[in-house]
């Protein structure tokens, strides 16, 4: 005989059982679910940093793709149609996206600074000396962006960012003073020429912190390389106007518009693509590759020789950067402007 208590206890068991599947059920979906997001995660970070190994690549070729192009377009023009270039690639990518690039009194000086002047000093003193000698020079960028951050902005260094200073500063000076084995004149010109388009870009990024912690920094680019072509075409027709010259050849065309799409374009949207997906700080450090990339592929594609001054030349400049860019070291510069640093950090992982 079935009663009334035991079928009310027999429906309780068996909507027991039920709500107990229900639960491993849904733990088992939300379980599944954060896997999932767990393997995204993974996955973006990974396409993250892939984006900027490729950017920084492309950045440090850039010198030995202009050196070969300096002999058929001087080197005013030469910026002149890198960065028109640019403009026209950077623009419709910004526009398209619904931004606006970013125009105004700030945007106009880093476009001075970070085009004209490092463009222009940069292509005239690749004219006279290896793009080796460029490259590692180049990589003492993050360290004199410390250097005027703390004169103009007051950021205090500690023991190891001044130690990490004055190590690049010594592996750049190897390199000027006996990257040739010791011989100066035209070279050692070229070489300062170099120099003057790394302080320019240090001066750019301290100037460009707070715009680009402002604002996207594909609508900054784009504004900034409008500015630059700005300045750098009546400089180009002046020099047209004393002699220069236009001559691309067919295969010169093919780095032209490396140069301005790829370097001043595409290296960009990487870029950017790689910071929505990591920390500023952990962004960084990716900019060493640039000298490295730069060096190689001097001495491989342009057959340029490879002293052993080169070698400790970049030894000396990598460790002075890793010296400054180190936790303890951040930890320090921090106690001053603490809401400025990360922008500053961002910033020295590119180039334009």
């Amino acid at each position: 005989m079935v009663t009334d208590d035991s079928l009310s206890d027999g429906s309780l068991r068996s909507s027991a059982r039920e709500g107990c599947r229900g639960v491993r059920t849904l733990i088992g979906r939300r379980g599944g679910v954060v896997r999932e997001e767990g393997r995204l995660r993974r996955s973006e970070r990974a396409m993250a940093i892939l984006a900027l190994v490729a950017a920084n690549a492309i950045w440090g070729s850039t010198l030995v793709a202009t050196k070969p192009l300096l002999g058929s377009v001087s080197p005013l023009s030469l910026a002149a149609i890198r960065f028109a270039i640019a403009v026209a690639v950077l623009w419709p990518l910004v526009l398209r996206a619904g931004r606006r690039p970013a125009l105004g009194r700030l945007p106009a000086l880093m476009g001075f600074l970070g085009v004209f002047l490092v463009f222009v000093c940069q292509n005239a003193g690749l004219a006279l000396t290896s793009a080796t000698n460029a490259a590692l020079i180049h990589g003492g960028v993050p360290v004199l962006t410390m250097v005027l951050a703390a004169a103009a902005l007051g950021e205090r260094l500690g023991a190891s960012s001044l130690a990490g200073i004055g190590l690049s500063l010594a592996g750049v000076a190897a390199v000027v003073l006996h990257g040739r084995g010791g011989e100066l004149g035209i070279a050692a010109v070229g070489d300062a020429l170099v120099f003057a388009s790394v302080l320019a870009m240090a001066a750019y990024l301290v100037v460009g912190r707070r715009v680009y912690a402002a604002h996207d920094p594909l609508a900054v680019v784009a504004g900034v390389t409008f500015y630059g072509l700005l300045f750098l075409l009546p400089a180009g027709a002046v020099e047209l106007a004393l002699g220069g010259a236009v001559r691309p050849a067919a295969g010169d065309l093919v780095g032209l518009f490396y140069l301005g799409a790829g370097a001043s374009g595409l290296a960009f949207v990487l870029w950017a693509f790689g910071l929505r997906h990591l920390a500023a700080g952990q962004a960084a450090p990716f900019a060493n590759l640039n000298p490295l990339v730069g060096m190689a592929l001097a001495v491989v594609a342009l057959g340029e020789p490879l002293s052993p001054v080169h070698l400790v030349g970049s030894v000396l400049i990598l460790g002075g950067v890793w010296l400054t860019a180190r936790p303890s070291a951040a930890a320090s510069a921090a106690s001053t402007r603490p809401d400025e640093r990360q922008p500053l950090r961002l910033a020295t992982s590119m180039s334009i």
